[in-house]
């Protein structure tokens, strides 16, 4: 079965994918770990169906017109990568209220007539931590890099719900950056919340120097010769670096050269994977499945 599929792969080929069809939307796609994770998921539920790694052009209206398609093509529903999570949350008729309160949504379910969205990033995030760090989102002081996209935004949005002690959010300089840290202290009046520039080493430095957990959310690091998002010099001990990416980094391994605990994309791709299975077909997913199949 080929690797990336495009909309016109799919029609022209339908009848080779078991039914029922799910897959992942993105732009870039050929790196996702989630059709070896769902297909193992799938495997140990008894459940024999498909899931494809789905490319979608960036032009305007692309995704909402790939999204009608695959609908009419049977798909159950699919996930949705960078850079679709916002566009994810304006073709759902209904969002869970993380979708809502965040804007980007990274599961759609394919029911009837309607299209039903949710966030699994946020729940996965926290779910991962805990798991695999042994941390609290109620304990700790949090430093997300990228929080403008959909990833990023999901995340501080569940930080704030569950009740960190401070976040602090950077980002290229862009309205967005203020208009979601207006949207957090509504939801969270009570939290410590601050907005830096990325391009501004000295806040960048205070903001790491006094947060617990740093995350990336940004897309530095899914290409060779990505820069790091953050110094190397910034790092010490006592951080967890959480980076979304699910293959080893430049700043994965500063973080470990540093003595860091070390999170990547992997740990929350199993936490988010399981909940958006749970959605699709109303049980839970064998999440040691899941992990032994991305990993390597």
């Amino acid at each position: 079965m080929q690797t990336v599929w495009t909309i016109e792969d799919l029609e022209a080929q339908i009848d080779a994918l078991p039914i029922p069809r799910l897959g992942v939307v993105g732009n870039p796609v050929a790196h996702s770990l989630s059709p070896a994770m769902q297909m193992a998921a799938m495997r140990v539920a008894h459940i024999n169906g498909s899931y494809v790694r789905i490319l979608c052009p960036k032009e305007p209206g692309a995704f909402r017109n790939l999204v009608e398609r695959l609908r009419g093509l049977g798909f159950l529903g699919v996930n949705v990568t960078v850079p679709f999570k916002r566009e994810a949350r304006a073709v759902a008729d209904e969002v869970d209220r993380l979708s809502d309160l965040s804007g980007a949504t990274n599961t759609l379910v394919f029911r009837g007539e309607k299209v039903e969205g949710c966030n699994t990033d946020g729940p996965g995030f926290e779910r991962a931590l805990a798991a695999h760090c042994g941390r609290q989102l109620a304990e700790e002081r949090v430093l997300i890099l990228g929080a403008c996209g959909g990833a990023g935004s999901a995340l501080a949005m569940q930080c704030a719900l569950s009740g960190c002690r401070r976040l602090v959010l950077a980002n290229r300089p862009r309205p967005e950056l203020e208009q979601l840290a207006v949207r957090l202290r509504h939801v969270a009046p009570r939290l410590d919340i601050l907005t830096c520039s990325v391009y501004e080493e000295q806040e960048m430095h205070v903001a790491a120097r006094d947060a617990d957990i740093i995350v990336n959310a940004t897309s530095l690091g899914l290409s060779a010769g990505d820069p790091l998002p953050i110094a190397a010099e910034i790092l010490h001990e006592k951080h967890v670096v959480f980076d979304l990416i699910t293959h080893s980094t430049p700043l994965q391994q500063a973080a470990a050269a540093a003595k860091c605990r070390v999170c990547d994309g992997r740990d929350m791709l199993v936490g988010q994977g399981a909940l958006s299975f749970e959605k699709w077909f109303h049980k839970g997913a064998n999440e040691k499945a899941m992990r032994e199949a991305i990993s390597g």
